[in-house]
């Protein structure tokens, strides 16, 4: 078995995590691959690769850090139809598989004693004048935002051709149901299970007592416009981390992706269980 390993290794807490990671895999790894970056402070006995390298060198990837990382490298995964074990070195944790002191089930994935957690993602494609600019995979979310200025945008929603919804607020969350207990929890939008097929769209702070979010089963295809003034600028975000200008000449088309993140489950904890481990009991 070929793992490879993604972590911030100059962070002091996640080296400790990664070296006790390393100890137990290679009791039964064939290669254990780390960035070639982290060369000259990592002292174990792995392989070091170029980081654009480790997913397609390895058998599975193991993620060390907070959600953010697990949502990054589970992304990153799915394009090569790989999975993905999370560590939780951060906060939460809500995407990670096993926390920092249960290292000892890593040996799990040498007896094969695990589930496959299997994850929808959107896909989120940016056009102008019928030209495609650009395209986007998100396990998150895709997020229209307004600008710098504090000012309303009109954001349209369309289904199928047909009009769901207009709405003047700071922006609009379309959400998986990974997703779901994100940013748009956060807005107010309605908590799913991730074995759910279907998005849901949030504003997010609509100017208006009446609008709520709606859910999209998965086979359907949105359609999102946005108008704002001469003096403001809107941005798409990809899951937080890319930010994709656009104006009132932009077509946002949100479909199913293609790819399915794959995520490794070892403990017997459901959903809902985690649900309230990570989130409702820790308020």
């Amino acid at each position: 078995m070929k793992i490879s390993v993604f972590s911030n290794l100059r962070r002091d807490d996640v080296y400790n995590i990664a070296k006790n990671t390393v100890d137990v895999l290679s009791q039964f790894c064939d290669e254990v691959y780390i960035s070639e970056k982290f060369k000259d402070i990592f002292n174990a006995d792995v392989s070091f690769v170029p980081k654009d390298r480790m997913m397609e060198l390895c058998d599975l990837a193991i993620a060390i850090g907070g959600d953010g990382t697990t949502l990054k490298i589970a992304k990153l995964a799915s394009f090569y139809n790989k999975m993905v074990l999370g560590i939780n070195a951060g906060r939460l944790g809500f995407m990670s598989g096993i926390e920092k002191d249960e290292l000892e089930l890593l040996n799990c994935l040498n007896s094969g004693e695990f589930d496959i957690d299997e994850r929808m993602m959107i896909k989120a494609c940016v056009y102008k004048n019928e030209k495609l600019l650009s395209e986007h995979h998100c396990l998150n979310d895709a997020v229209i935002t307004r600008g710098s200025l504090a000012r309303l945008i009109d954001i349209s929603v369309l289904c199928e051709g047909r009009n769901v919804t207009k709405t003047r607020a700071d922006g609009m969350i379309i959400s998986t149901p990974t997703g779901s207990t994100a940013y748009s929890m956060a807005a107010g939008g309605p908590v799913l299970s991730p074995d759910n097929s279907c998005f849901v769209v949030t504003p997010i702070c609509p100017h208006s007592l009446l609008n709520r979010s709606v859910v999209f089963s998965m086979d359907k295809e949105l359609e999102l416009h946005i108008e704002s003034d001469v003096f403001n600028n809107s941005f798409l975000a990809i899951d937080g981390k890319e930010s994709i200008p656009i104006d009132n000449e932009s077509r946002i088309v949100i479909s199913k992706s293609e790819h399915r993140a794959k995520l490794i489950k070892i403990k017997p904890d459901n959903f809902y269980e985690i649900l309230n481990k990570k989130i409702i009991e820790r308020r």
